[in-house]
């Protein structure tokens, strides 16, 4: 398969470098747009567009770590920063309105009642998006009694 734009959703984790490495290495194989997209989620009590100071300024922040992951990858990404209640179908009309096909979500090791879960964006996208979804896991820590996680 070879793609010719590449969505990277950025959360601030250190598995979001991974995403973007493996999207890079995709990037130059097949000369493909990087896009790395951070989506801060509004509260419904909040007007959509609202100001909000400190997540912007966190979302600057891995944006701009975005771009230096692809940098040492040896490639160049764009970057958005979206508003919207949920992160998941802004995720997918960003894709649709880009021409993505294939969208990269870094995902952290997490068990939920000892059953394995990717969260509410990941599920969402694998769900609805009309492109490729891949999910870069993080690698599962070593010790054996891995604490369920309570989000």
């Amino acid at each position: 398969m070879k793609y010719s734009n590449i969505l990277i959703a950025v959360s601030g984790l250190d598995v979001d470098d991974e995403a973007i490495l493996i999207a890079s290495d995709l990037a130059k194989r097949d000369r493909a747009k990087l896009l790395a997209v951070y989506v801060i989620e509004v509260e419904r009590a909040m007007p959509l567009d609202a100001e909000q100071s400190v997540p912007i300024q966190r979302a600057e922040q891995i944006l701009a770590r975005a771009q230096n992951s692809a940098k040492r990858a040896g490639t160049t990404i764009e970057t958005d920063l979206l508003q919207s209640r949920a992160a998941g179908p802004a995720l997918v009309d960003e894709a649709r309105e880009r021409g993505v096909d294939l969208i990269i979500v870094g995902v952290p090791f997490r068990k939920r009642l000892e059953n394995f879960y990717v969260g509410a964006t990941a599920s969402y996208l694998l769900k609805n998006a009309a492109c490729r979804v891949w999910l870069c896991r993080q690698a599962a820590p070593d010790d054996k009694n891995v604490r369920a996680d309570k989000k």
